[in-house]
């Protein structure tokens, strides 16, 4: 079954569940660089966690709603698109399930050799909203998603998703923060495989999708 079959309740529910584990507000790099970065500046939490869930909405929304019109722009099929973002979001997921952590395609292994200050002066907004979150592989899935039908259902079921994602950033920030930063290697590195299998498999039906989208059957 690729997604084009899907009611707009079920893309809903994917596009929440691939979003959420890219973007993975539980990541342990992103949580110590949340908590180094309000603690040092005596930033009231919920208020720095809302900040972020916000430009992440803004940045995975806004592709979302014109992401089909740049690929036409572009002269970019939305078949060929649909199979490229679908093999991105599935190599990613296969990254995580063999890496037991989030995928390089959102910037982690850079930012974790790098101290906030040299990452940008702010910290909350760059590397952390952008790229760690709204990155290259979220932006991918998105439009892979928002686009992988005509019906504008996949559109709504798509900004759908990516709020109730915004929502659990903030939730996951602002409250579990600090929980979450004690979890130990082994229980975060079994999270990022069960999200990347998740993801891999999500991604190999964006991709079928795709072809069906490119023959036209």
């Amino acid at each position: 079954m690729d997604i084009s079959s899907l009611s707009a309740s079920e893309i809903a529910i994917q596009a929440t569940i691939a979003v959420f584990m890219i973007v993975n507000p539980i990541d342990p790099v992103k949580i110590v660089i949340f908590n180094d970065v309000t603690s040092r500046r005596g930033l009231d939490r919920r208020a720095a966690a809302l900040k972020i869930a916000v430009i992440v909405f803004a940045v995975l929304g806004t592709m979302a709603l014109v992401g089909r019109e740049l690929l036409q722009l572009f002269g970019i099929d939305l078949g060929a698109f649909g199979v490229v973002g679908g093999l991105v979001v599935a190599l990613m997921g296969f990254e995580m399930l063999y890496g037991g952590a989030s995928s390089r395609a959102q910037g982690s292994a850079e930012v974790a050799a790098e101290t906030p200050e040299q990452s940008e002066e702010d910290g909350l907004i760059m590397p952390l909203a952008i790229p760690l979150m709204a990155g290259p592989g979220a932006i991918t899935t998105v439009i892979t998603m928002s686009s992988a039908t005509d019906d504008v259902a996949a559109l709504i079921a798509t900004l759908i998703g990516v709020a109730v994602v915004s929502v659990l950033v903030w939730v996951g920030f602002a409250l579990f923060g600090n929980w979450f930063s004690r979890l130990n290697a082994s229980t975060t590195a079994m999270l990022a495989r069960i999200g990347g299998l998740l993801l891999a498999t999500i991604g190999m039906q964006l991709a079928l999708g795709g072809i069906r989208t490119f023959y036209g059957f």
